[in-house]
């Protein structure tokens, strides 16, 4: 039975491992049931699916999601009221909403870009300004209590998700490792498949081979679409974008193109090649074209 058991995925080899237990305990082959070598695999296919039925993420991140922005809309809701309120000059006692708006304008600093756990802070240390009896004096004044109570209920509720998912997060931590669970599953169905294929010539365990090698060929088969993690094609790092300082080299010239037969009017002088920058004063590389040698006088032209 020829299979690279490293190369299926963590279903497959879980499905192949417990296809094989299922196969070898119906019943037929007593001769197998009994072997210590199933028994651990049984007992390491029961392990693997329990690990790794656990081995999920904490399930909070959306809950903790639609806290946050919970908590970030109370926020903003209160500090725009205040400056809207300040704002206008006309209504009674713009001069408190002016101060409590300073104190949520102090507190802000961008808290939607911060982590949780620095945003929570920023609140708790706001929360503590705005708790003063004087503040108090204001929100109670501008009728906006019940607003502030219910950013700080939203908060809290935020904090109670975060603690539920850091203690969840710990168990999954505390759980063995997958790789090592993974590696004794592993060999414990190699071992049993091993010993499977070298009784396949004993009577009863040759018809046990022949369904377990039917089984084995499937999950084999499977490479393809169910790649291990570990060969999957990983990111290439991406390319410097290029100094647009950086000169560009010169293109090579045209090479001339020759004329056509026959003395066509379609007749094109060849191009002229870069020319570079003489050194020196004048004797520098690369060639000058040679000037047109200007038309002699007629002979015997005595003048007129």
């Amino acid at each position: 039975m020829k299979i690279t058991l490293s190369k299926l995925g963590t279903k497959n080899l879980a499905a192949l491992a417990q296809r094989v237990v299922n196969s070898s305990k119906n019943g037929k082959y007593k001769m197998a049931e009994e072997h210590d070598f199933l028994k651990a695999l049984e007992r390491e296919s029961a392990e693997y699916d329990k690990l790794y039925a656990k081995l999920t993420y904490s399930g909070k991140g959306d809950d903790i999601l639609t806290a946050d922005a919970a908590r970030d809309k109370a926020f903003y809701a209160l500090k725009l009221y205040l400056k809207g309120y300040k704002d206008v000059p006309s209504l009674p006692d713009v001069f408190e909403a002016a101060l409590l708006y300073e104190v949520m304008e102090q507190y802000d600093r961008g808290i939607t870009k911060m982590t949780y756990a620095d945003e929570t802070a920023q609140l708790k240390s706001l929360f503590t300004e705005l708790d003063k009896p004087e503040h108090i004096a204001r929100l109670t004044t501008l009728k906006l209590k019940p607003a502030y109570e219910d950013l700080k209920a939203k908060q809290e509720a935020f904090e109670n998700l975060y603690a539920e998912q850091a203690e969840a997060n710990a168990e999954l931590r505390a759980l063995p490792s997958a790789t090592s669970a993974r590696a004794r599953l592993e060999k414990a169905l190699r071992t049993y498949l091993d010993l499977v294929t070298a009784m396949r010539t004993v009577t009863g365990w040759d018809m046990l081979y022949h369904d377990l090698n039917e089984m084995v060929k499937a999950a084999a088969a499977t490479y393809k679409n169910d790649k291990h993690p570990s060969d999957q094609k990983k990111p290439t790092d991406p390319k410097a974008p290029k100094d647009p300082k950086d000169p560009k080299e010169p293109k090579e010239p045209k090479k001339p193109k020759k004329p056509k037969e026959g003395g066509g009017d379609d007749i094109h002088l060849p191009e002229e090649p870069p020319k570079k920058p003489e050194e020196g004063g004048g004797g520098g590389g690369g060639s000058t074209p040679e000037q047109p040698t200007p038309p002699q006088p007629p002979e015997g032209g005595g003048g007129h």
